[in-house]
């Protein structure tokens, strides 16, 4: 499904930010330069192969404009809820006319979603008809 696919289980401190860093479009050298660290470092990170200091976190989010959360979550320890808040502080720094397509695919899903729910609380019917087998509709009093 569609959340199984978006929500994986090894988004974690590197894999937050190499996903932030090519939201920006920049390879790991731009990185390196707009956070005042060492190039050799950001590949390190990426690749969890070290623990960062504070003072690097710091410049990392400075350089990538972005909250703590959505450089440090580890969603195999936080769940989904604190990712969907990640995926909004980075919508955000979209386009605006971009914005407007993340909303309306997220309203139209949720209207989607609702109307699904209804139809199955209903039965499988909806304004008073249901399709019974054989093709032909009925009218439920």
């Amino acid at each position: 499904m569609v959340a199984e696919y978006i929500w994986r289980a090894d988004m974690s401190f590197g894999e937050n930010l190499k996903r932030l860093r090519r939201d920006r479009g920049w390879n790991q050298g731009e990185l390196a330069t707009r956070a005042g660290i060492k190039p050799s470092h950001i590949p390190t990170l990426e690749k969890e192969n070290g623990d960062p200091k504070l003072s690097t976190i710091y410049k990392l989010m400075d350089a990538l404009d972005c909250s703590a959360d959505s450089l440090l979550l580890d969603s195999k320890k936080m769940g989904i809820s604190p990712l969907l808040a990640s995926s909004f502080e980075r919508a955000d720094k979209l386009p605006e006319n971009e914005k407007k397509i993340v909303i309306d695919l997220i309203d139209k899903y949720c209207i989607a979603n609702g109307m699904g729910k209804l139809f199955e609380e209903s039965k499988n019917t909806m304004f008073g008809y249901a399709k019974i087998t054989g093709g032909i509709d009925k009218v439920i009093p």
